[in-house]
């Protein structure tokens, strides 16, 4: 079997798209109508809207080496989405407990080398997609939901995503991105948690097949024991 890194890319790429594009493009084909709705934006969807251009001003910069790139985008990682967070939850809380000190910190460490190698390589992939934050609302006590639309050259119907937005210690971070109705971090917590399942809870497994994915970019066969 193979850790199916799919979802995986999906949510980074999903990202990566949104985050490429933005106001600019909007502003520049309606500058008075661009500036208001911006204006009429709650603070949690000028977050989510702001996020583009950053990513593009890391993108358009050629004089950067792609180490430095890297490590901007990690920067940006860390500063926008709550990884720690989103990397409890995918893994899940019986697995989390089970690990060792040690395999907590790698799994963490793999997780965040994951997503920015993931991040940097699709970046590739952009095309001229459009990125537009539309409306948000509060879900429950902790948590707003920011929607947006992904805009795609050949003008076919845009996509819609959803980004789970939560205030911490003063500070907003991004805890899922849901697209056209499917979680993206609860899709990769049920695809990690067959890894484990398969290797009889070790999470072991789950650490070679990260280890691999990162140093290689190429998916790994699972090993499984018995």
């Amino acid at each position: 079997m193979l850790l199916r890194p799919a979802s995986f890319v999906r949510l980074c790429a999903v990202f990566c798209v949104t985050s490429m594009l933005t106001a600019p493009l909007v502003m520049a084909q309606e500058p008075a109508a661009a500036t208001e709705a911006v204006a009429e934006l709650s603070e949690q969807a000028k977050f989510i809207q702001s996020l583009g251009d950053r990513a593009v001003a890391i993108l358009a910069n050629k004089a950067i080496s792609p180490e430095e790139r890297n490590t901007q985008f990690r920067n940006m990682l860390r500063e926008t989405f709550d990884l720690p967070t989103i990397a409890r939850f995918v893994i899940g809380r019986t697995s989390w407990a089970t690990a060792t000190p040690e395999q907590q910190k790698e799994y963490m460490d793999l997780f965040e080398a994951l997503v920015v190698k993931t991040y940097s390589d699709r970046f590739a992939f952009y095309t001229g997609e459009g990125f537009k934050a539309r409306s948000s609302t509060p879900e429950g006590d902790k948590d707003v939901i920011v929607n947006s639309n992904i805009t795609h050259p050949d003008g076919s119907a845009p996509t819609s995503v959803a980004w789970r937005v939560r205030q911490k210690d003063g500070k907003m971070g991004i805890l899922d991105v849901v697209v056209e109705g499917v979680s993206m971090s609860v899709t990769q917590r049920q695809e990690y948690s067959a890894v484990i399942q398969r290797n009889g809870g070790d999470i072991g497994a789950l650490l070679t097949l990260m280890r691999d994915r990162v140093s290689t970019g190429a998916p790994a066969k699972e090993e499984k024991k018995g």
